[in-house]
């Protein structure tokens, strides 16, 4: 069925409603049913109190970001058209599109996801990934809509949503100092969150941990997590349904989307832990904005006990998780698209020492993380349905 799409006065009380964090299961049910990009530039707009030139500049990368970025994709998409001659197709091999972040595009010194994902030889990946992107720029960008009608790709890897939370920052206007807050009773959908983390965890949850980060976070972190989703969704149906909300007018009837949720990032100032040979990039990769996506911005609010501070992101992680999971959760109940979103759950495999830097795994990490989308990918069966849990204890260094 086609979108019904609301007089303008309807469209922005909701959007206002979105923002004061109060809108409703039904409200955001309609929302699901119009949303366009128009909708989700004037919400990030408010959110961080951006003008619309800085909206149009919201995900810019440093030029030399952009050239790492662009080297490591030029390698890898040289890889994959290399990889697709001689009827690729027509074994049980698959055709692979990547759009993300840095943990689909670190810097060129180290693996990441993606190029784990790509050893495999039944596996052709072709990366858009770039390290610093946000996923609403991703959205505004649509360069994943011109590959999939060029590819025609059997699976879609999507990462997206960590630097839209801590770029430039940000992470500072999503916590409340007094640690007293429990803005999500105003908003259905957080509640909804928070009750099925108190029912029925996939992974293992930290309640102490949990409880005291939730009391941080704000009221514009729970409308952050509510536009995330509004995100996803409009990415996901966009691909399944042609935006339609109707399987059946979708143009790639059999494609398989994979999403992923990061795991739990420490809030460090910490040069290095004692010299590894091994590990020699991490004192220079450390020193491009280590702290200052986490650690400074807590310290800016008053947030000073490091316990705490690992406490929030802890929170903010996990239900960040929770929300990819119930997105995915709605495509797969829908008629006509069955199992064919699923969620890659990071969350508590990296561990304490495995970080490269305060939001980035070590490349063994990375791997670990890769090999859940590679079994993900080929088939395999989860005991979590369509959430593949990384199992923390299969790191081999």
């Amino acid at each position: 069925m086609d979108k019904e799409q609301p007089n303008p006065q309807h469209r922005a009380a909701l959007i206002r409603k979105l923002l004061h964090n109060e809108i409703s299961m039904a409200e955001l049910e309609e929302m699901r049913g119009w949303i366009n990009q128009d909708d989700l530039a004037v919400i990030i707009q408010k959110i961080y109190d951006l003008n619309e030139v800085q909206v149009e500049k919201i995900a810019a990368l440093e030029k030399a970001m952009a050239w790492i970025d662009g080297v490591k994709n030029d390698q890898r998409n040289s890889r994959f058209t290399k990889k697709i001659k001689n009827d690729f197709r027509k074994s049980n091999n698959k055709i692979i599109l990547a759009e993300g972040d840095s943990w689909f595009n670190y810097p060129v010194v180290l693996s990441d996801v993606i190029d784990w994902i790509a050893m495999e030889e039944n596996m052709a990946v072709y990366s858009l990934a770039s390290g610093g992107d946000w996923l609403l720029n991703m959205l505004n960008a649509r360069k994943y809509v011109e590959e999939l009608s060029v590819l025609h790709p059997d699976v879609f890897l999507i990462s997206g949503g960590g630097n839209d939370l801590v770029g430039s920052s940000r992470v500072a206007a999503m916590v409340d100092p007094g640690g007293t807050a429990i803005p999500y009773q105003k908003n259905d959908f957080a509640k909804s969150l928070m009750e099925k983390v108190a029912k029925s965890p996939i992974v293992p949850l930290n309640k102490e941990k949990f409880n005291q980060g939730v009391l941080y976070l704000s009221q514009d972190f729970f409308a952050l997590l509510t536009f995330f989703h509004l995100q996803y969704y409009f990415l996901i149906n966009g691909i399944l349904t042609g935006g339609t909300n109707d399987p059946a007018k979708g143009k790639f009837p059999h494609i398989k989307i994979i999403t992923q949720g990061y795991d739990y990032a420490l809030p460090s100032h910490a040069w290095r832990e004692g010299w590894n040979p091994r590990y020699w990039y991490r004192p220079l990769l450390r020193n491009l904005g280590h702290g200052s996506w986490l650690k400074t911005p807590l310290q800016i609010r008053g947030i000073l006990d490091a316990k705490v501070q690992q406490n929030i992101v802890y929170a903010m992680i996990y239900l960040f998780n929770e929300m990819m999971i119930k997105t995915g959760d709605l495509f797969c109940q829908m008629p006509k698209v069955g199992n064919r979103v699923f969620h890659i759950d990071s969350r508590g495999s990296v561990g304490e020492k495995g970080w490269t830097d305060e939001l980035h795994p070590l490349p063994e990490h990375f791997r670990n993380t890769g090999r859940a989308f590679v079994d993900c990918i080929n088939g395999k069966t989860s005991i979590h349905g369509q959430v593949f849990v990384v199992n923390p204890n299969s790191v081999k260094p």
